[in-house]
C-alpha cells in the first residue's frame, strides 16, 4: 500500500478503479466521521469480456482514459495531497492491466496501488466496519469482476479473501443459461468458512449493483425512508426477492424508474449471486452498507483511539459546530435532561446525546418551517452506526423540540417504523428541550442554576437564587406539557415561587 500523507486533518481523495466503474470521493478530513465533499462516478465496464478475452474492454479504457483527467484536474484544484488510487479485479487480472494503470499514473502524477483480492476484501469489510461497528457476520462487496468476503466480529476482520463471481464475469454464463448458478454455488464453497462466520449475524452487502437492488425492494416494498445505509431485509424475503429480480428481462427492469441504467444488464446476475450467497451461508438477515473500499481505506489509516470513536456522536458534533448558535458540544443539554431518563441503556443514551447535538440546527430556518425542515433534514443526513429507527428516534425529538403539534403527513416516517414507546421517548426529550431553549434562549450557561426533578408522582423545575427571573407564563406552559408527557403533576420552586401545574 502506498505511504499515507502526514497531513492527517486535511481532505483525502480516494480514486477507485473498479471493473464496472471508476469513481472519485473527496474526504473533508480524515476523522471518524468525516463528510464527503464530492463524489463521482463514471461507469466503464473495463473488465466488461475480460472473463472471454483475458483483456481490458478498449471501449471501456478509452472511456476511462477520456474522463480521468477530469478527476486529476480537481484533486489539484482542490490541493489534496493526500490522494490514494486503488485498482481492484479487472486491472490485476487482465494481460493489459499493468499498461492501463501507467496511464493512469501519468495522469495524476502518482502511483496507483494494485490491490490483492486478499487487500481488496479486507479494505471493504473496514468500510463496513467504519459506518457499522457492531457488524457481526460476513462482509460481501460485489464489485463488476469479484466478490469479496470478509467475517466480522467484535470490529475486527477475520477470514477473508476475493472469488470470481463479479456480474461482468458471469455476463457469458448468463447469457448462455449454462449452469450459472452451480457455477456460483461451486466458487462459493471454496470458502467454507462463510457459514460458521454467520454464527447468527448478518450478510452486510456492499457495491452499486446491490444498493440499486435494495433500491428497487424499497419501491416495490413502499418503504417510507429512502436511505441505502443500514436498510435491512430479512433472509428468506431477500432471497425470494432476488429470485424475482433474477428472472426479469433487461427490458423489464429498464421501465422501472428506481434501477439506474448502468445497473439495468447486470442486477439480475447481481441479484442471483446475493441469492445463493444467502443460501450458501444460511444467513437470517441483509444489511445494505454504504460504506466499502473507500471509506475503509480511510478508516484503515486512523489511529486506534480515532478508530474507536463514535461515528454517529461524532457526525453530529461535526454538524453541531457548523449549524448550531451557542448550543456547542450538546453536555449541557445532556446533563440536564438527564434526571428524565435515569436508567436508560448505553444505546439509548448516544441517541440522547445526538440529539442534544442536533437540537440547535433549525434556528436560522423560517419559524414556521423549522420544525418539519429539521426532522426532515436529519432523516437524510448520512449518520452512520444507527438504523433506520433510531434516526428517526433522534429526528423526532429535535422535531418536537421546535414544535408541539403532532405533525400529520409530515411525520409519515415516524408513523411507519417507530414503536409507541419510540415515539413516547423522542416526544419526552423533545418536549424537554423544547423547555431548555425556551428558559435560556439558548445561552446555556443559565441551565447551572436550574434543575429537573423526577419521580413516581411529580416532576418538579426547581430555579436556583437568582433564576426567578427566567420564570414566565410561557416556561409554565411548557413545563406543564412536559409534566404532561411522563404523566406526573409539575411543581415549579424558586424564591418567592412555588406553584403546582398540570
Amino acid at each position: 500500500m502506498p505511504s499515507r500523507s502526514p497531513v492527517v486533518g486535511g481532505p483525502a481523495a480516494v480514486v477507485d478503479i473498479g471493473s464496472n466503474s471508476i469513481r472519485l470521493v473527496v474526504f473533508r478530513d480524515r476523522s471518524r466521521a468525516a463528510p464527503v465533499v464530492f463524489n463521482e462516478r463514471v461507469t466503464c465496464g473495463i473488465g466488461r469480456e475480460l472473463a472471454a478475452t483475458g483483456r481490458l474492454h478498449a471501449d471501456g479504457v478509452a472511456q476511462a482514459l477520456a474522463n480521468l483527467p477530469r478527476f486529476a484536474t480537481i484533486v489539484r484544484a482542490m490541493q489534496i495531497e493526500d490522494t490514494m488510487l486503488v485498482a481492484t479485479a479487472a486491472t490485476r487480472e487482465a494481460s493489459d492491466g499493468a499498461d492501463f494503470l501507467k496511464h493512469v499514473e501519468r495522469i495524476f502524477g502518482r502511483k496507483v496501488a494494485q490491490l490483492d483480492g486478499n487487500q481488496e476484501a479486507r479494505l471493504a469489510a473496514c468500510g463496513v466496519i467504519s459506518g457499522l461497528p457492531d457488524a457481526q457476520g460476513v462482509a460481501a462487496d460485489l464489485g463488476g469482476g469479484s466478490l469479496e468476503l470478509a467475517a466480522l466480529s467484535g470490529g475486527q476482520v477475520g477470514d477473508h479473501g476475493s472469488l470470481p463471481l463479479g456480474p461482468l464475469r458471469l455476463a457469458g454464463l448468463a447469457a448462455s443459461g449454462k449452469g450459472m448458478v452451480d457455477h456460483i454455488d461451486a466458487v462459493l464453497s471454496d470458502f467454507s468458512w462463510v457459514r460458521g462466520a454467520m454464527d447468527g449475524g448478518a450478510i452486510y452487502a456492499v457495491g452499486g449493483a446491490w444498493r440499486a437492488l435494495a433500491r428497487l425492494h424499497m419501491v416495490q416494498t413502499k418503504y417510507p425512508l429512502r436511505v441505502i445505509h443500514n436498510y435491512r431485509m430479512r433472509g428468506r424475503e431477500a432471497a425470494d426477492f432476488c429470485g424475482v429480480v433474477a428472472g426479469l428481462s433487461a427490458a423489464s427492469l429498464s421501465r422501472v424508474n428506481a434501477v439506474p441504467r448502468s445497473r439495468v444488464a447486470t442486477l439480475p446476475v447481481a441479484a442471483t449471486v446475493l441469492q445463493r450467497l444467502i443460501k450458501a451461508s444460511n444467513s437470517e438477515q441483509i444489511v445494505f452498507s454504504a460504506n466499502g473500499i473507500r471509506e475503509g481505506s480511510q478508516f484503515d489509516a486512523l489511529d486506534p483511539r480515532t478508530r474507536a470513536a463514535d461515528p454517529l456522536i461524532v457526525a453530529c458534533e461535526h454538524f453541531a459546530a457548523r449549524e448550531n448558535r451557542v448550543l456547542g458540544s450538546g453536555t449541557a443539554l445532556f446533563d440536564w435532561v438527564g434526571p428524565l431518563f435515569e436508567g436508560e441503556d448505553e444505546n439509548l443514551g448516544r441517541l440522547r446525546r445526538a440529539a442534544c447535538l442536533l437540537a440547535d440546527i433549525g434556528w436560522h430556518e423560517h419559524p414556521d418551517y423549522r420544525a418539519e425542515q429539521v426532522y426532515f433534514r436529519i432523516l437524510r443526513l448520512p449518520l452512520q452506526a444507527v438504523t433506520h429507527e433510531e434516526k428517526t428516534r433522534i429526528a423526532l425529538a429535535v422535531y418536537r423540540r421546535y414544535t408541539g403539534a403532532k405533525g400529520g403527513a409530515t411525520l409519515r416516517v415516524a408513523n411507519a417504523l417507530l414503536t409507541p414507546e419510540d415515539m413516547d421517548w423522542s416526544r419526552r426529550l423533545g418536549t424537554a428541550l423544547r423547555l431548555a431553549e425556551t428558559l435560556t434562549g439558548g445561552n446555556l450557561d443559565l441551565l447551572a442554576g436550574i434543575e429537573l426533578r423526577l419521580d413516581a408522582a411529580q416532576l418538579t423545575l426547581a430555579l436556583a437564587p437568582g433564576h426567578d427571573d427566567l420564570f414566565g407564563d410561557l416556561v409554565r406552559t411548557r413545563f406543564a406539557a412536559l409534566a404532561k408527557q411522563f404523566g406526573v403533576s409539575g411543581h415549579i420552586e424558586g424564591e418567592g415561587i412555588s406553584e403546582v401545574v398540570g
